[in-house]
């Protein structure tokens, strides 16, 4: 507003002093037969012109008032000078010339008001318009059976700040985040982005829906991804203290609340595996030894053998693995704190308690319709996979160094994996590592699958973040062939009567 009173002020300024000059050279010819009329009229338009000037000028000092925040009443002898020659001498101090200043300064006032309040009102609309079309495009992506990505920024680390690096990555919004990197900004886009601000329960509360799904007889799938440090665990696992407990926990509640709501409905069974591949073996962790150290590493060997095998419908299970059933949350939360107590963990410089294993927590949730006996067969995976490390950061040395070695090869193959289906090539490796393996129905299989990649805002990890992004943007692009598993009344009974001819069991007439 400033800026277009004052190119008009100056377009009016020198038209006047054009059609002042002209009048002075007329005055000056010796010919004064010039037509009276038009001396009239040049007159007026010289009195026009000298309104308009004087209304832009007035103008300009309101404005000059609205920037500098002074009172229309000016004492100041120069400013009062200004106004007396824009005004007329004297008329300044008159009630009719702070009237005139006093009335351009609220009407430019409320001018400028409602040019904010535009402002602002087109900005929200944008905003919420660019919103809602992400979320309504996530949701078509979802309906297709496309992989939901997360994205979770974790707080600054105190070690991240004695360094006193910049924070690099910022939420744009509730579905983008921004990277600085020495080549300029980079955005990703996601089905949710979660700032360093948010709770455990904000980001349950967006996968929550999935544990429904599991127990209506889908496969799923939630897993952690990132680098060493970024917070994987604590998004799966919680704290030890469990004040913020994570996904796996809440899960566990979230599967008997619907089961209690249900119990008039359906009857209900739930078991389940717990496992870690370490040094790329499956170790069942509900049998391994508590307090097993790193010197005894022939105790592997003396445990079960867990292999990964997939059934018709192209579910992956864990032969071999014990399962156990749970009756409540407190049950099933006491057998997953069994299986924590034996995974390995160790200190690092990037993490005091750094995973050395991939977690793997299986429950299946079968379903007995009471209506029509119909029997629905749900698997919810969550999986803790440890986070890609350099030996260089995290100052591996030893066994740390072969576990880091083991980590990054496995994630390598899971890479692999992701950039196959992304770009929908016909061979996909899963073959290359047992991580691949045991994912094999949650990434280009019939599961629903969350992906929650785990980044660090600091510049320190940039090369990290970046990598991270990436490969959850290639996840984001692949699509499962979702299946609900629920089997007839009829069909359950032959599985029943067939698992009794092979026990050597007799087969009752009424089970014909």
């Amino acid at each position: 507003m400033t800026e277009e009173n004052r190119v008009a002020l100056v377009q009016a300024r020198d038209k006047l002093d054009r059609l002042l000059a002209a009048k002075e050279d007329n005055n000056g010819k010796e010919d004064k037969t010039a037509d009276q009329e038009g001396l009239d009229e040049c007159e007026s338009s010289l009195s026009l012109l000298r309104e308009t000037v004087r209304g832009y000028e007035v103008s300009r000092l309101a404005l000059d008032c609205i920037k500098t925040g002074e009172s229309p009443l000016i004492n100041d002898c120069d400013a009062a000078s200004e106004l007396e020659d824009i005004l007329g001498r004297g008329t300044i101090w008159t009630t009719e010339g702070v009237k005139s200043v006093g009335q351009q300064l609220l009407l430019l006032q409320d001018q400028l008001k409602q040019v904010k309040e535009e402002k602002k009102k087109i900005i929200e609309n944008y905003n919420s318009e660019r919103t809602m079309r992400k979320k309504y495009y996530n949701m078509v992506e979802d309906m297709k059976g496309k992989i939901r990505v997360f994205c979770r920024i974790r707080p600054v680390s105190r070690a991240e700040v004695e360094q006193g690096g910049n924070i690099v990555v910022q939420k744009l919004d509730d579905y983008s985040v921004t990277v600085e990197t020495p080549r300029g900004q980079r955005e990703f886009q996601f089905d949710r982005v979660f700032s360093a601000e948010a709770s455990q329960d904000d980001l349950f509360c967006d996968t929550s829906r999935l544990i429904q799904s599991s127990i209506d007889g889908y496969n799923v799938c939630i897993f952690s991804y990132g680098q060493t440090g970024s917070g994987k665990t604590f998004t799966m696992v919680g704290d030890k203290e469990q004040k913020n407990p994570g996904i796996m926990p809440r899960s566990f509640n979230a599967i008997f609340d619907i089961i209690q709501e249900n119990s008039t409905k359906f009857t209900f069974k739930v078991s389940a595996y717990m496992l870690e591949l370490y040094n790329d073996r499956l170790q069942d962790l509900f049998v391994s030894p508590a307090g097993e150290t790193h010197a005894q590493p022939q105790s592997h060997g003396q445990a079960r053998r867990v292999e990964i095998k997939r059934n018709r419908k192209g579910v992956v299970f864990a032969q071999g693995a014990e399962t156990k059933e749970a009756s409540s949350a407190q049950e099933l939360y006491a057998l997953f704190q069994q299986a924590c107590a034996n995974r390995h963990i160790s200190a690092t410089k990037m993490n005091v308690e750094s995973s050395r294993s991939h977690l793997i927590v299986g429950i299946t949730v079968e379903s007995r319709n009471l209506t029509n006996g119909s029997v629905s067969t749900g698997k919810l995976s969550l999986v803790d996979l440890a986070g890609s490390e350099r030996a260089a950061k995290t100052g591996a040395k030893d066994h740390q160094l072969k576990e880091a070695n083991s980590i990054n090869k496995s994630l390598s193959a899971l890479g692999d994996v992701i950039s196959a289906l992304s770009a929908e090539l016909p061979h996909v490796p899963y073959r290359n590592s047992k991580l691949t393996q045991v994912m094999q129905d949650s990434l280009g299989g019939n599961a629903k699958t969350v992906m929650i990649v785990n980044i660090s805002p600091s510049e320190c990890n940039l090369d990290e973040t970046l990598t991270s992004l990436i490969y959850a943007t290639r996840v984001k692009a692949i699509t499962n062939n979702v299946q609900r598993n629920v089997e007839s009344k009829e069909i359950v009974q032959l599985k029943e009567m067939i698992m009794k001819l092979r026990a050597g069991q007799s087969v009752e007439e009424e089970d014909v």
